[in-house]
């Protein structure tokens, strides 16, 4: 079922749920489905409507700083029902397995779990994220280049919006109740602040609080709000819930993004080419994980993107011809021989990276977040390594030329109209064995308290270079899994 908070009756939430979940984006409707399906009651808290309101989105309202600059805060995610998947564009692919490993030249890199914790879900987050077929990545390179592995991305088709995709299965639930506009306020633990005992919630029009009771607790709030959510939580726990250690909202993750250079290839890009780095090539070359993309920016994010890019005529010039009008900057003869180099790749751990609270508060009396993204040396590194060692193997194997951007040839800034976020917000409660290194476990619990866990990005590790919606729904999958045994 679904309903409105506003509309509650005073003792509506008097009985206590299995799972309370906070958030309906990817994390939340996956976990309350996985835990509904194994007959545990689920409440779906969801701050939003089931539109988009200004009055909710304003809550999002924060700063940014570092270099370079970020986006405005309450405009790179979205407040309702659904999450931010409401303007998901569908790319999307696993990490890979020495995504999950640590690397010598990366301190703190590694997870608990690896790759073989998520494959078994790999099928179904497939299909709740409606996914292109699988296929053997395309190639540029005839024979198999050393240091370099071709890609694929997979792409949601059409978009899996949560919130338009299982409203209907939600609305019809026996198991799940999703109560909408319900902001949390307060997390309350018990006397030994070893437990969660109640979340508190408000909603817009009604200036009194309600109090939810459950087993457990999941906070699905994404990489900037799960960390908040815990900040503000500072009633009985005045550094915040999990923040022994000082590492909630700490080593903020994003991938960074940068259009690196122009090609001119022999043989006509009919699909996006995708490159990242071998293990020993990174651990040679002391760099992180890249995605190296080559095609056409502009069919890439058309509506209706499948991995194909447009047929085009064949091409009557010679390479020589098409490689001197590029230079020239001359319009192509063929097309389709010319494309766009772009680099994502992975991000450095950094503690300084980070969310944190400010003064201001918002209208339910919580202090707004600061977060804090700047690109170090290492970043810079792997971008100029990543469109370096492309450019030496297309010219060395004679399948094209590569013109780099003169910026990260040269050394220059990375100015934000030279490099971005993805609006991938990860890493801010970050996984790990040790509570001295991360703030949930390998099963996402929160290591200080026994019955609260964190849901989605804000947990990974590390990043890779793989858009994240893809793990965020295995690991949602994998925690359904975990709470249902727990609980029985």
């Amino acid at each position: 079922m679904i309903e409105d908070a506003e509309a509650r009756s005073e003792d509506r939430f008097a009985r206590p749920f299995d799972v309370c979940i906070v958030g309906s984006g990817p994390a939340g409707i996956t976990l309350a489905r996985r835990l509904g399906a194994k007959n545990l009651r689920i409440g779906l808290f969801e701050a939003g409507g089931l539109e988009l309101t200004a009055e909710s989105q304003d809550v999002y309202r924060g700063v940014t700083s570092g270099t370079p600059d970020y986006y405005p805060l309450d405009a790179c995610r979205l407040r309702y029902f659904g999450g931010t998947s409401n303007h998901w564009g569908g790319w999307t692919r696993p990490l890979d397995a020495y995504d999950f490993t640590a690397k010598p030249h990366h301190p703190l890199s590694g997870w608990p779990i690896g790759k073989q914790d998520l494959d078994p879900y790999a099928d179904e987050a497939a299909d709740i994220l409606n996914l292109t077929p699988d296929r053997p990545p395309p190639d540029l390179f005839i024979a198999p280049e050393p240091g370099l592995t071709p890609r694929l991305f997979r792409f949601s088709r059409p978009v899996t919006h949560f919130g338009e995709k299982y409203r209907a299965e939600l609305e019809a639930s026996k198991e799940i109740e999703v109560v909408l506009n319900a902001n949390l306020v307060d997390l309350k633990l018990d006397e030994s602040r070893r437990s969660v005992t109640e979340a508190v919630f408000r909603t817009y029009e009604r200036p009194e609080p309600f109090s939810v009771k459950a087993k457990a607790f999941v906070l699905c709030l994404g990489g900037l709000e799960n960390p908040r959510a815990l900040l503000n939580a500072d009633s009985q726990a005045p550094d915040g819930i999990g923040n022994e250690n000082d590492l909630v909202g700490r080593y903020f993750l994003e991938h960074p993004h940068a259009p690196v250079g122009k090609v001119v290839v022999r043989d006509p890009l009919t699909r996006m080419l995708v490159y990242s780095p071998t293990p020993d090539f990174m651990r040679s070359n002391a760099i992180l994980n890249f995605g190296v993309r080559i095609g056409d920016f502009e069919q890439w994010n058309a509506i209706d993107f499948t991995g194909a890019l447009a047929p085009q005529p064949p091409c009557t010039v010679d390479f020589d011809t098409l490689l001197a009008a590029a230079m020239k900057g001359e319009p192509p003869p063929c097309p389709a021989h010319v494309g766009d180099v772009f680099v994502a790749c992975e991000q450095e751990l950094n503690p300084d990276n980070r969310v944190r609270l400010i003064a201001e508060h918002d209208r339910f009396g919580l202090r707004r977040i600061e977060l804090d993204w700047r690109v170090s040396e290492m970043d810079l590194r792997t971008l100029h390594t990543a469109a370096t060692e492309v450019a030496a193997r297309l010219a060395a194997r004679d399948r094209g030329r590569m013109q780099i951007v003169d910026w990260l040839l040269n050394g220059g800034a990375p100015t934000a109209d030279r490099l971005w976020g993805g609006n991938h917000h990860m890493g801010t409660t970050r996984m790990s064995d040790d509570p001295k290194t991360g703030v949930v476990d390998a099963n996402g619990r929160v290591h200080s308290v026994e019955n609260l866990y964190c849901g989605g990005s804000s947990v990974f590790a590390t990043s890779g270079h793989a858009n994240p919606t893809y793990t965020i729904v295995q690991l949602a999958l994998r925690l359904g899994d975990h709470l249902s045994e727990t609980l029985r």
